[in-house]
């Protein structure tokens, strides 16, 4: 869900830039407008701009914020924008979904790194996850305070694998082939960490040498296992081994490309005879904050101008 997309499509202009203190505002002018701190992670951009939409529709007044309230201390009107970014952003349809294809059951969401995960696939804050879940009553009171108290970094840290470098404001990807069915929406600094079954012992290794022109690698991890990511879904049955693999791309303008696949295949490399073991197609579409206003924002007020001149 891409509420940047849904306030342009409702004609209320959209603008991104670096601010000190706020999240974002909603000027309530003779066109709307958001307004959208350019300097915070893209899960808690799509919080504030589902925030500041739900002033929209709401009809509220020009407001700023400095920070989202997600307890029930906030003023009535803040408390009624953040239902709606929860209605829009976490529907309890769309959560389930995103279980399932995972593997997670509810006693899952218990932890913090599979909740973080999650919040990744639905495109929002960590926090606003933890708390989404809550009022879906996916996570008790008590629990819920305790995950929203866990730092993101601490998160990444802890699923990027030392010496891996993780620029500003990017998050890290665990993925599997249950992502097979999902689309991935990273930003272009986002870092990709995958966890596939391993039949080395067969003499078979993974890779995406053969799409060489989508620019994907598959490089393998090594690292003290007391470091590995927990495995955060369903055990594989039979204790089948796992291997877990850095998936990098080299092309530009990533986000230009609109989507493209990561075709990953397990073969014998030696032997060009033999299919591939297994195979897994991940789907990516890279997505971009521009500073000032928005793409469709920019091509709204370009027709109103050609309509005027006509």
């Amino acid at each position: 869900m891409n509420p940047l997309a849904l306030a342009e499509q409702a004609g209320v202009a959209v603008m991104a830039k670096p601010m000190e203190r706020l999240l974002g505002a909603f000027l309530r002018e003779q066109r709307p407008g958001i307004l959208l701190n350019s300097e915070r992670p893209i899960g808690m951009v799509h919080m504030t701009c589902a925030h500041e939409l739900g002033h929209y529709h709401l009809g509220h007044m020009s407001t700023s914020d400095e920070h989202l309230g997600y307890g029930n201390q906030s003023e009535e009107v803040e408390q009624e924008a953040n239902h709606f970014a929860y209605s829009l952003m976490t529907p309890r349809w769309l959560v389930a979904r995103a279980m399932r294809a995972k593997g997670w059951s509810q006693s899952s969401l218990l932890d913090a790194a599979v909740v973080y995960q999650l919040s990744l696939r639905l495109g929002v804050s960590f926090t606003g996850m933890v708390w989404g879940l809550w009022r879906l009553k996916f996570l008790p009171p008590h629990a819920a305070q305790a995950l929203a108290k866990t730092p993101p970094r601490d998160l990444k840290n802890r699923t990027l694998p030392t010496g891996i470098e993780m620029p500003a404001l990017s998050d890290v990807w665990l993925l599997d082939e249950r992502d097979k069915d999902w689309v991935i929406e990273p930003r272009s600094t986002d870092r990709f960490i995958v966890r596939l079954p391993s039949h080395a012992t067969a003499g078979y290794l993974w890779s995406a040498q053969d799409l060489t022109g989508e620019g994907f690698t598959l490089k393998p991890v090594t690292i003290d296992a007391r470091q590995k990511p927990q495995r955060n879904g369903p055990p594989r049955v039979g204790g089948e081994a796992e291997d877990l693999y850095v998936l990098d791309y080299h092309f530009e303008d990533p986000e230009q490309r609109g989507r493209t696949t990561a075709q990953l295949q397990e073969s014998q490399p030696w032997n060009k005879a033999t299919e591939a073991h297994s195979q897994v197609a991940m789907a990516m579409e890279f997505e971009k904050l521009e500073l000032g206003l928005s793409a469709g924002t920019r091509a709204r007020e370009v027709e109103e101008e050609a309509r005027r001149g006509a």
